[in-house]
């Protein structure tokens, strides 16, 4: 019976693996300035005392260049070559960077030096079908400009061996799948040369040849390597390779070897970082509420950059204009070599709320973002907020504090009107002939509420009243009940 994709057993496995041919020229160009374009470009290591090619692009290959070519042998074929060194640790970190996207579309992501895979089965919900998945995915790699081919396969092994020169839009069905793989040139088979030759030697040369033998013919005729290699590609033995999972904190940077003179030349490479860190805010499902900029010199003393966020935030665009705001208060290096961005601050990422009666949300967001771009412009001090406190008295129930400081919506305001402005220092009123004066005589119009506090060490109570005068302005007073004083505490427009 002919099997397709949407019949399978919703338990089984459906691993993409996606190869990165171009990794260590992309990892090259990734943090240069102006990347050279439409040039032949090829990306040379140290091997055996000569320099050698260990990757280039299409251009360069249409040149005859190709690997393993000395570095000598390859100028001398295209003069116009472009070459650059092997940086692994850039390569390194690039692959972590991709890993951090994957991990957005699967729960699971392998990595290996040039490659990683995705275990889809599951996905297909989240993502509306695995054409729509694909497709995301897809786009993420382009905005990147990253070359990438896949392969799709029940097992990690199976769907490398089934990698093409694509990127799959579509996920074959079943039948299709396991017929490619038995189809499968056993040269791409994990194995020894003298394997290989045993191979050749018994007229075999496809997976399905292998595969057509009972398991005990196998086990008595080849090695205990070649039959570890058998049960990865059909499932009976896990892959070991690293899982991915993102870090608690998040730090990267960019070197610059020729120096940044300008701030407006920081830009670019801030925005890249940024745009980076927003990939790891999305991969973790999180919001940052700190930043820590680093510009460090050749020779000097580096200087810092912190932005404090007064909500938190997900959007490298609007961080790039914070920082670029701040950066102009701050003195930096004649020379940068190095930029640095690090985040260890994070918050849940709320759900979506949906406002029914306007959009108080987008306000909120509003209020934050000018918050924000005033403390980059004019510093984290210059900006203040009243915020309430869980006191009685009306003196300590509102504080002056940060506009950073989180504020807690949980204290219950007292019912009662009360003024906008109260008086530094409660002022004495006079009780003389039975009356309130204070500059003039005061009349009682409602009270009184009382008002208890501190009464775990020695209670104090104040019975507080509205009053006003002959020209109908009002006053907020009250009298402690203990020595029976009269106090103005603040005045209503």
């Amino acid at each position: 019976m002919k099997k397709n994709r949407s019949s399978n057993n919703k338990n089984q496995a459906i691993w993409l693996y996606v190869d990165l041919p171009l990794l260590p020229i992309s990892a090259v160009i990734t943090n240069m300035l102006t990347p050279p374009e439409e040039k032949p470009i090829a990306i040379v290591s140290l091997e055996k005392n000569a320099q050698r090619i260990v990757c280039c692009n299409q251009l360069a290959e249409h040149w005859g260049i190709e690997k393993s070519l000395s570095l000598s042998t390859a100028l001398a074929i295209c003069p116009e070559l472009i070459i650059f060194s092997r940086n692994q640790q850039q390569e390194k970190q690039l692959l972590q960077q991709l890993a951090l996207i994957a991990y957005r579309f699967s729960p699971e992501v392998l990595l290996d030096n040039q490659s990683l895979w995705l275990e889809l089965s599951g996905c297909e919900q989240l993502f509306c079908g695995y054409k729509n998945l694909l497709k995301k995915l897809h786009q993420q790699f382009l905005l990147l400009s990253i070359t990438a081919n896949t392969g799709v396969g029940e097992t990690p092994l199976a769907a490398k061996l089934l990698c093409g020169d694509m990127f799959h839009q579509n996920l074959p069905d079943y039948n299709h799948m396991q017929n490619d793989l038995m189809s499968t040139t056993l040269a791409k088979l994990p194995s020894t040369k003298k394997q290989q030759q045993h191979f050749k030697q018994l007229g075999w040369s496809t997976l399905g040849d292998l595969f057509n033998l009972p398991h005990s013919v196998i086990s008595k005729r080849f090695t205990s390597e070649l039959i570890d290699t058998l049960q990865l590609l059909k499932g009976q033995k896990p892959y070991t390779l690293e899982r991915f999972k993102p870090t608690t904190e998040f730090y990267d940077d960019i070197q610059n070897p020729q120096g940044i003179y300008s701030k407006e030349s920081l830009l670019f490479p801030m925005k890249t970082l940024l745009q980076r860190f927003c990939h790891y805010l999305m991969a973790r499902q999180c919001l940052c509420n700190l930043l820590t900029w680093r510009f460090e010199p050749l020779i000097g003393e580096h200087q810092s950059m912190t932005i404090k966020l007064s909500d938190s935030q997900h959007s490298w665009s609007s961080l790039l204009q914070l920082s670029r705001l701040q950066l102009e208060r701050i003195e930096l290096p004649r020379s940068i070599e190095k930029i640095s961005l690090f985040c260890d601050q994070f918050s849940e990422m709320p759900g979506n709320n949906f406002d029914l009666f306007g959009n108080q949300l987008k306000k909120s967001e509003n209020t934050s973002t000018l918050i924000d771009k005033l403390n980059a412009r004019l510093g984290i001090k210059a900006l203040s907020r009243v915020t309430t406190e869980a006191e009685h008295f009306p003196e300590l129930a509102s504080t002056i504090s940060s506009v950073t400081k989180k504020v807690s919506s949980q204290h219950q305001l007292s019912v009662t009107q009360q003024p906008l402005w109260l008086l530094s220092k409660p002022a004495p009123i006079k009780y003389y002939n039975q009356t309130l004066h204070w500059q003039k005589p005061l009349t009682i119009i409602s009270g009184p509420e009382r008002l208890c506090s501190n009464w775990w060490q020695s209670e104090q109570q104040r019975d507080y009243y509205l009053a006003s005068d002959d020209q109908g302005a009002r006053y907020w007073i009250y009298r402690e009940s203990t020595n029976r004083q009269w106090f103005l505490h603040g005045f209503f427009a």
